[in-house]
């Protein structure tokens, strides 16, 4: 369980009229060929591609207009994205990272017409999955470039992951970042789009499924690592979101992956 005790003062950073502005990553589908200028520089692209690029983009193509779709996300979209996708990052190895003005991902067909039908019904799923696509590709890349987009708040984020799993209450949490509570709150809810408690709680049961999945540990010592205080909050916890408490869903895996195998 990680451990960080020290206590920072971020409040001077953090205050009510701080906002971080951040330029806008645009995501562009093209089911055609064409070409996108930034500034003075011009790239060619296939048809059947997904383009990682900025606002600032001006995209030249004789197809017809729908074959294009441009989807525009700031920094908030981005920090909301972030606890989706952390543990499929790359690690952070701290080297100077060079963004590209257009990165240029393709796409099969298939792949083009989700993508296309998800930005037109559901923004934050289209990103969720595009963003995915990309690491999947070009993970060390599209890791870096996540982070560079929000690293604003880079100290808030890193406290957050080293400690989500300590077995503190919220305001114990803002307390040891060094911010009032109230605005450890409205900061969690900007960078993150959930309640701080609402976020915790989740993080802490996904948490708790993996280690019983993966490993043999106790339920008791599952609870501790999660940063449950003792074993009745953590069942409790589990059954009303999960409908089971932990003893039962690790049986009930444990007797899936039997019938897989015989």
């Amino acid at each position: 369980m990680p451990l960080d005790t020290a206590k920072i003062d971020h409040a001077s950073r953090y205050n009510s009229a701080h906002r971080i502005e951040m330029p806008a990553i645009r995501l562009i589908i093209s089911r055609s060929k064409g070409e996108i200028t930034i500034q003075e520089d011009t790239y060619a692209f296939p048809e059947h591609c997904l383009i990682v690029t900025n606002n600032k983009a001006r995209i030249s193509t004789d197809s017809h207009p729908n074959a294009m779709l441009s989807l525009d996300f700031l920094a908030s979209d981005l920090q909301r994205l972030l606890p989706e996708v952390v543990e499929l990052l790359e690690a952070d190895n701290q080297k100077t990272f060079k963004k590209e003005a257009v990165k240029i991902v393709k796409t099969d067909c298939n792949a083009t017409e989700v993508l296309a039908s998800l930005s037109q019904l559901a923004p934050s799923s289209f990103l969720y999955f595009a963003y995915l696509y990309c690491l999947n590709l070009d993970r060390a890349y599209f890791s870096a470039l996540l982070r560079s987009c929000i690293a604003g708040n880079k100290d808030f984020y890193e406290f957050i992951e080293k400690n989500a799993l300590q077995q503190w209450s919220i305001s114990t949490l803002a307390d040891r970042f060094g911010m009032p509570l109230r605005k450890f709150n409205q900061l969690f809810q900007e960078a993150y789009g959930k309640p701080a408690k609402r976020w915790i709680l989740e993080h802490r049961l996904t948490h708790a499924k993996k280690l019983l999945l993966t490993t043999s540990m106790r339920v008791l010592d599952v609870a501790l690592e999660c940063g449950f205080s003792n074993h009745a909050h953590f069942t409790d916890s589990f059954r009303r979101h999960f409908q089971c408490n932990p003893k039962q869903f690790r049986q009930q895996a444990l007797g899936k992956l039997r019938d897989k195998e015989t």
